[in-house]
């Protein structure tokens, strides 16, 4: 199966909007710009291809009710920023 089309202009309106969204909730996105929108590029292929935001750093299953956990901001987020100072 094929990555469903995620154009760069997708990509950087919804980093900008994450961002915004990050800043306002106290957190900020990785510095590494070009890794962050690799993130977001994969959350905009979940989101077409299952229909959510499943993280990319997850399995995802297909199946919304199964992948609440994972989807982003996922459920991981505060353990992993208090352990490693940023989630994945």
């Amino acid at each position: 199966m094929s990555a469903p089309a995620v154009t760069p202009e997708e990509v950087e309106g919804r980093y900008d909007r994450l961002r915004k969204e990050a800043e306002a909730g106290g957190y900020h996105l990785n510095p590494d710009a070009d890794f962050t929108r690799a993130l977001v590029k994969g959350l905009l292929v979940n989101e077409k291809r299952y229909g959510y935001q499943a993280c990319p750093c997850r399995l995802a299953s297909g199946q919304k009710e199964d992948d609440l956990d994972i989807v982003c901001p996922c459920d991981y987020r505060d353990a992993d920023v208090t352990e490693f100072d940023a989630c994945y």
